[in-house]
């Protein structure tokens, strides 16, 4: 059973060692590599990562232009050998010795044929691993496909996904659609064809510092606030709608008739008055709590 890790790194020199023990000392886990790419680092992460070239046979690396986590990890996804599972690994957690044998063991008895992703909850820590929360997932909204147009539960470091995922996911073209985080589309896509494994104990220890690209750190109002302003940001203005038109446009032939209409409903719903009061009333995209307030309110000002 063949594992390649897929890390992107970016000026992370300060912990990436870290990570990168940890990922070898995992647990029951033999034929392992690690694939990296290096986003246009000046800190001495080149050097890391040569140097675990030299040491380790599984361990290779290439640098590439500056083109941020999203396109640098789909970049990884295209140059990865073919392998029986594939996992993200960001430069600046710790794994903990199981991570990788728990995720196999959900995923090893499912249909090869069709995608299948692992995704896990984690412990948020700060940047010297003392505890901050054992938990950052989003447990009211439902893991299912029309749900994961709206949102991503869980953090792309604890994707672990089969070849099926993968081959699925080369369809998806980082230049002609719109991907600014790399897991969700591969959260949406493990939805929409295959099975998603949501497990809620914590298999790694997520770091929160003051150079994380995506953070974990905030919660209750300073969330909601954080999420409001982050929504008025123009790159964030209707990416959920531009993404949904570019799963219609990748997949859209191959999706069924019900998940063609849920995708379309969101995707043409910024001009279509009509098609906006259908998704407020839309079953399929109810869930509780904060989140459903949120996506009702920037679907009525024509911003989701």
């Amino acid at each position: 059973m063949k594992i390649i890790i897929l890390l992107s790194t970016y000026n992370g020199a300060k912990f990436l060692k870290e990570q990168l023990d940890s990922i070898y000392n995992m647990d029951n886990i033999k034929d392992i590599s690690i694939l990296a790419r290096d986003d246009g680092s000046n800190d001495g992460t080149q050097d890391i990562l040569e140097s675990y070239a030299q040491e380790k046979d599984n361990f290779s690396w290439f640098q590439g232009e500056n083109l941020r986590p999203a396109k640098s990890f789909w970049e990884l996804l295209f140059k990865a050998p073919e392998a029986d599972y594939y996992s993200f690994a960001d430069q600046d957690d710790v794994w903990d010795k199981d991570k990788l044998s728990v995720a196999i063991n959900k995923l090893k008895d499912l249909d090869q044929s069709k995608p299948a992703l692992y995704v896990s909850d984690v412990r948020t820590v700060d940047g010297e691993l003392n505890p901050i929360s054992n938990t950052m997932v989003e447990k009211d909204v439902p893991i299912d496909y029309p749900h994961s147009l709206i949102k991503n539960i869980c953090p792309g470091c604890t994707y672990v996904f089969n070849k099926a995922t993968r081959l699925k996911a080369l369809k998806y073209d980082p230049i002609k659609y719109n991907i600014d985080i790399h897991d969700w589309v591969i959260y949406k896509i493990a939805n929409l064809f295959g099975t998603v494994v949501f497990d809620d104990t914590p298999h790694m220890s997520y770091r929160q510092h003051g150079h994380n690209t995506i953070g974990a750190n905030k919660t209750g109002l300073a969330k909601i606030i954080d999420k409001i302003k982050k929504g008025n940001d123009p790159q964030y203005i209707n990416l959920r709608q531009k993404n949904a038109l570019a799963m219609l446009d990748c997949y859209g032939d191959e999706m069924s008739e019900e998940n063609y209409r849920i995708t379309n409903m969101l995707a043409h719903y910024v001009d279509d008055k009509k098609l906006k009061k259908a998704i407020l009333k839309e079953k399929a995209f109810k869930t509780s709590g904060v989140q459903y307030l949120y996506f009702k309110h920037r679907v009525r000002i024509g911003k989701f």
